[in-house]
């Protein structure tokens, strides 16, 4: 008989409720085993692309801002709020006896969550599913096609 113990878990997470909710998920593995979480935050450069043409706006209407710089700007600043949000979720995971890890990133969502669970070298990828197909729906979907890691997929409510 195999035992198989997730010891090293990632949990990516955009603070929806279905991220809350997928939080419980990854404290039960305390009981299991589990001793480390990656605690992940993607800033998905998709949103801070779409802002370039507020950011030309901008520029034109004299603040002289480039795009890029107005998008560096914008980058640094969902960063810093990512990064303010999850001292919270990291509380609540060193509070159940977890050795945690933050990260916050910038780049396309499942992407940067496959590279993380390869370099991390994890054992499992806790991601939560919302009925927002064409948002977090898509990235889980990418993760479980990209990633030779396991999945657990834990579903939001009303899906």
């Amino acid at each position: 008989m195999v035992i198989i113990v997730y010891k090293k878990i990632l949990y990516p997470t955009d603070f929806s409720e279905t991220a809350e909710s997928t939080l419980n998920h990854v404290k039960a593995f305390k009981n299991l085993g589990g001793e480390v979480v990656i605690l992940l935050h993607i800033v998905d450069e998709r949103d801070v692309k779409k802002n370039d043409i507020f950011s030309l706006l901008l520029g034109v209407a004299g603040l002289n801002k480039s795009v890029e710089e107005f998008e560096n700007e914008l980058k640094k600043k969902l960063t810093e709020e990512a990064k303010s949000k999850m001292e919270k979720i990291k509380r609540e995971l060193e509070g159940v006896g977890f050795k945690v890890k933050d990260m916050v990133i910038v780049g396309k969502p499942h992407e940067k969550i496959v590279k993380v669970a390869e370099e991390e070298d994890v054992d499992v990828i806790i991601i939560g599913k919302t009925n927002l197909k064409e948002i977090l729906g898509k990235i889980t979907e990418n993760v479980i096609k990209k990633s030779d890691k396991p999945v657990l997929i834990v579903k939001g409510e009303g899906y």
